[in-house]
């Protein structure tokens, strides 16, 4: 005879409290990592401002000075939600809330892959590793930002088409604008960030494959960003359903 698998009540008790002590914990956990990014993006941002005495508006020519801005006040919003939710018990689902954390891992992950590309012999950009503001904005804020997004915000279903390109929000913005200020000449080419923004010296076929692949690399990384949420957001309860399998 086939031994029951009826669970008791102070089983699916027990299992309850588990799970929301394991909420909470997480919670409070990416509530951390949120205040810890926005604590890396000021001080970068401070930092070079202050101690490199570089003009705010001058690093702006750079998409890892956009991103870092924007996730850093997007991850502290995100901190104070994570509070409440712990503090409720409660999930704060909105899809516009959550487009804004797929925007800003999608760009952190972007700048992380520039940054990775440019450390090779393809391009002649060299990213800083080095500093202080270059070794939190290329690479702690990015990594931190995507594990916080993928292992803590809830997920929306799978991906439509035209999901992953919500992520593309700063990146297309960026492009836009610096396009637009030194297609114009309104900047200089010598103050070109990026050798793709530099129309003097570059040529228009260079700048369109750039262009194409960061905007490519940005809708695959959403669209990677939103299944893996999908997948791992969970993990924390990975072995809350050992409970029921003890005795």
């Amino acid at each position: 005879m086939a031994q029951s698998t009826k669970i008791s009540e102070k089983e699916l008790d027990e299992f309850a409290e588990r799970f929301r002590k394991r909420y909470i914990f997480k919670k409070r956990v990416n509530a951390l990592l949120c205040f810890f990014i926005t604590a890396c993006g000021t001080t970068a941002v401070l930092y070079s401002r202050f101690i490199f005495n570089n003009a705010l508006f001058d690093r702006l020519r750079y998409m890892t000075f956009w991103g870092t801005i924007f996730t850093s006040a997007v991850s502290l919003i995100f901190g104070i939600i994570c509070i409440m939710e712990a503090a409720k018990e409660t999930e704060v689902t909105n899809r516009p809330a959550y487009f804004l954390r797929l925007s800003s891992a999608a760009t952190e992950s972007v700048i992380f892959a520039v940054v990775m590309v440019g450390l090779t012999p393809l391009v002649p950009d060299r990213p800083d590793l080095t500093s202080y503001p270059g070794f939190m904005m290329h690479l702690v804020i990015p990594v931190t930002t995507v594990l916080s997004f993928i292992l803590n915000d809830a997920p929306i279903g799978r991906p439509r088409p035209e999901d992953p390109l919500k992520g593309t929000l700063i990146i297309a913005v960026y492009g836009t604008v610096m396009s637009m200020l030194f297609g114009t000449g309104k900047l200089p080419s010598e103050l070109a960030p990026y050798s793709f923004l530099d129309f003097e010296n570059t040529s228009m076929l260079f700048k369109i494959v750039c262009a194409a692949g960061i905007f490519a690399v940005g809708y695959a990384v959403s669209w990677l960003l939103m299944k893996l949420n999908m997948k791992l957001s969970w993990i924390w309860f990975y072995d809350i359903n050992r409970l029921k399998k003890k005795g």
